[in-house]
């Protein structure tokens, strides 16, 4: 009894304190406040002119409020850096340190620690139906100004090898602008829908940034590519395509998701556009103009009431709805055309259910050359499972339709559009979800096709997907 009196006492004087400090807080927010100075304590391989640009807007306080919001934006600023460990603030007024100080100066004190700067790291990822194992080294901090240099290497059972550099360094010394410089080296086995490999090896210059409208990425990349190790029973159209290719390409990225997960969201929207120019000063023989469009909205209904599994209380999930849509279109600029690597694939257990992967569109034989132009939308209703709504697994239902068609350089737009809207290739099936400890989305459906074009390759029965990105 004695023991539970001393933590109410304790709980209530705990109470005092904190009202004592807001209502203090709160009767000097608005009176005149400016910061005397600003240190930073703590750091070893950080250089103090980048210091000074990202702690800067302190300076700009003008009340005590101004002081105790910019001095924890910019605590919080330091910390997305990714170069401390944790950030601690300290006000101090300015007069007890400094007779000169003026009365209502305020010192801010930052108090950090600087995380190990080198991590290796080994493991498995996976996604979009494939499995790879990887091996990562990061050097933080490179030259003391936030940069990192990324190393990593990747091993898989579709991407054969993969390597990557990239040095990034933010902008103005804020964490939510970045340019990167990066190479990188990939060899990709594309025989599962296609008779080839194609190794790629580039270089290329990204900026990064954030705003209140969403991501941008903005970058240049010069590519060279191969198709090669062709099978013997490629088609014609596969070899015509061999051998080298290159590509200099502007490409502009913009995403806003405001959904409240990514594997399995149940309310929100998604968007994601990308453009890209290849051709760029004249370089390589790749030349066209490509843009493609990826969009979500998932809404929820019911759900909310209070459950109970063995000792833990958990609330029902509801009931989901979601719509996904998304198109492409690839216009050459030259008659030449391009190749398959630059093509869209449509068609398979992550995108049209009910066909086989890259099984809508363009083919020759059993090669899939991919399509100038596609639109896909997905319909889906996904249920918690009666009595296990606290478990990771969903049922599901869903329709799929989608069609890929060529367009050759100089054709009428107009029979595009009607070629796309001519024959699409529709699905409609049920199954089982289940995610993976937030790092993948595991499906396995019952499809069933319900139209097709001619040469479409359908999967009729169970298809099992892997990934983080489904129609």
């Amino acid at each position: 009894m004695k023991g539970g009196l001393n933590d109410a006492l304790a709980a209530q004087q705990h109470q005092e304190r904190v009202q004592r400090l807001f209502n203090l807080l709160n009767a000097s927010a608005g009176k005149p406040g400016h910061v005397n100075a600003v240190s930073v304590l703590g750091t070893r391989h950080t250089r103090p002119e980048f210091l000074e640009r990202a702690v800067a807007s302190i300076m700009a306080s003008e009340t005590m409020a101004d002081v105790i919001n910019s001095s924890q934006d910019v605590a919080t600023k330091l910390q997305m850096f990714g170069i401390f460990d944790n950030v601690q603030v300290l006000l101090d007024r300015a007069s007890d340190s400094d007779p000169i100080a003026a009365p209502d100066s305020i010192n801010v004190i930052y108090q950090v620690n600087e995380r190990n700067r080198f991590t290796i790291k080994t493991g498995t990822e996976i996604g979009n139906n494939e499995g790879t194992m990887n091996a990562s080294l990061s050097i933080r901090n490179v030259f003391g100004g936030a940069e990192v240099l990324d190393t990593v290497a990747s091993f898989g059972n579709r991407t054969s090898q993969a390597f990557q550099f990239v040095l990034s360094s933010p902008v103005n010394a804020s964490p939510f602008s970045k340019i990167d410089i990066n190479a990188h080296h990939a060899l990709r086995n594309n025989k599962l829908y296609s008779s080839y490999e194609e190794l790629s090896r580039g270089m290329g210059l990204r900026y990064k940034t954030t705003s209140r409208f969403g991501y941008h990425e903005l970058g240049y990349d010069c590519t060279w590519r191969s198709i090669d190790s062709i099978a013997p029973t490629a088609s014609m159209s596969i070899r015509d395509q061999a051998g080298h290719s290159l590509k200099s390409s502007l490409v502009h990225t913009f995403m806003r998701d405001c959904r409240d997960q990514t594997l399995l969201p149940t309310q929100g929207y998604y968007l994601r556009t990308t453009q890209e120019l290849a051709g760029v000063m004249r370089l390589g023989n790749a030349q066209f103009f490509k843009t493609e469009i990826d969009g979500q909205f998932c809404h929820s209904l019911g759900g909310g009431q209070l459950l109970k599994d063995q000792d833990q209380l958990f609330i029902h999930p509801g009931y989901t709805f979601s719509l996904t849509l998304r198109a492409g279109l690839l216009a050459d600029l030259n008659e030449k055309g391009s190749t398959v690597s630059d093509k869209f694939l449509l068609g398979g257990p992550l995108s049209v259910r009910g066909f086989k992967t890259a099984g809508i569109g363009p083919r020759d034989y059993k090669d899939a050359l991919g399509g100038n132009a596609y639109w896909a939308a997905g319909l889906s209703m996904i249920a918690p499972i009666p009595k296990y709504e606290s478990k990771p697994f969903r049922l599901h239902a869903f329709v799929n339709a989608g069609t890929s068609v060529p367009w050759a350089y100089g054709s009428d737009p107009g029979k595009l559009a009607e070629s796309l809207i001519q024959s699409p290739s529709t699905s409609a099936g049920f199954g089982l979800i289940y995610q993976h400890a937030g790092l993948a989305r595991l499906e396995l459906n019952y499809s069933i096709p319900l139209t097709a074009a001619r040469g479409d390759q359908i999967h009729r029965g169970l298809q099992f997907g892997i990934g983080v990105d489904f129609l």
